[in-house]
């Protein structure tokens, strides 16, 4: 009878962890849209996800009609966060059309003094929309560790203060789910060794720093993110030789897939568990 008794428990407990590894293997995994949005000379990507909304720049303002139109598209209404990687037009003069048209829960960006804040129009306006509004605005520094609903995000640098608003970007590890995300702003190869030093950089989607530029994306910056794919955000017809064939040819060389969205267009990843797939608008 207690052989029996025995026997059973032990059946039960057995279709017991079946069903539990069932149940568990069929809780889906949290799912991510990362889109690196086509403004031209500028930067500006969305990531949105299980709960979470979060604009990483908005692009000059003559582009920031197609920010409008990722947003749309994805049936955004309203963003927990806004990253401001730095104050420089390029980055900025769209945000203040998106503060207008959105709700903007928050806004961030790296931390600087006022004496090297740029003096321009595009800043004002856009300090003017974010006064209007109320929105919460702070600044970050490395160490800075932020949760918005499920996204994770270490705040890497500025640790220091570089003096110029490229080298005082915010330059933040987002994490979602299993995967990982370094945006870099516009900063040089200078801050890529300054953090290189100090923390984990490895991540599987790279925004390359500072649309492809000849001065940023070294080689042991790189070496250390080992990014599977990357991203450089630029005009095709830009001024600043943007972006480097060396750049490039570093990160081809890591086996690591390289998109520019002058030629793609948008550039969206789907983030599922540990997979990762991509599509390009062009």
């Amino acid at each position: 009878m207690i052989r029996k008794i025995k026997f059973v428990i032990g059946v039960l407990f057995f279709i017991g962890i079946i069903i539990l590894s069932i149940y568990l293997y069929s809780i889906p995994a949290d799912e991510y849209t990362v889109t690196f949005i086509d403004v031209g000379q500028g930067d500006s990507a969305v990531i949105s996800g299980s709960g979470a909304n979060i604009l990483i720049d908005a692009g000059p303002y003559k582009d920031a009609r197609n920010v409008k139109i990722a947003l749309d598209r994805l049936k955004i209404k309203e963003l927990d966060l806004a990253v401001v990687s730095h104050l420089d037009s390029d980055h900025i003069s769209g945000m203040s059309d998106i503060i207008n048209n959105y709700r903007v829960k928050k806004i961030i960006t790296g931390e600087t003094t006022k004496r090297y804040l740029p003096n321009s129009s595009s800043l004002s306006e856009f300090m003017t929309a974010v006064d209007i509004k109320n929105i919460p605005f702070t600044m970050v520094r490395a160490g800075d560790k932020l949760k918005v609903r499920s996204v994770g995000i270490d705040v890497i640098s500025p640790s220091v203060e570089y003096g110029n608003s490229n080298e005082d970007s915010a330059v933040l590890m987002f994490k979602c789910g299993q995967k990982k995300l370094l945006f870099t702003g516009d900063i040089s190869t200078k801050v890529e060794d300054n953090i290189s030093k100090k923390v984990d950089l490895k991540a599987d989607i790279l925004k390359i720093a500072h649309h492809g530029s000849y001065y940023s994306s070294g080689k042991e910056f790189l070496n250390r993110v080992k990014p599977s794919f990357a991203v450089a955000s630029l005009s095709m017809y830009n001024n600043f030789n943007h972006p480097s064939v060396e750049v490039f040819n570093r990160l081809r060389n890591m086996n690591c897939e390289v998109f520019r969205t002058d030629e793609s267009g948008n550039v969206t990843f789907r983030i599922n568990g540990g997979d990762i797939r991509y599509e390009v608008e062009k």
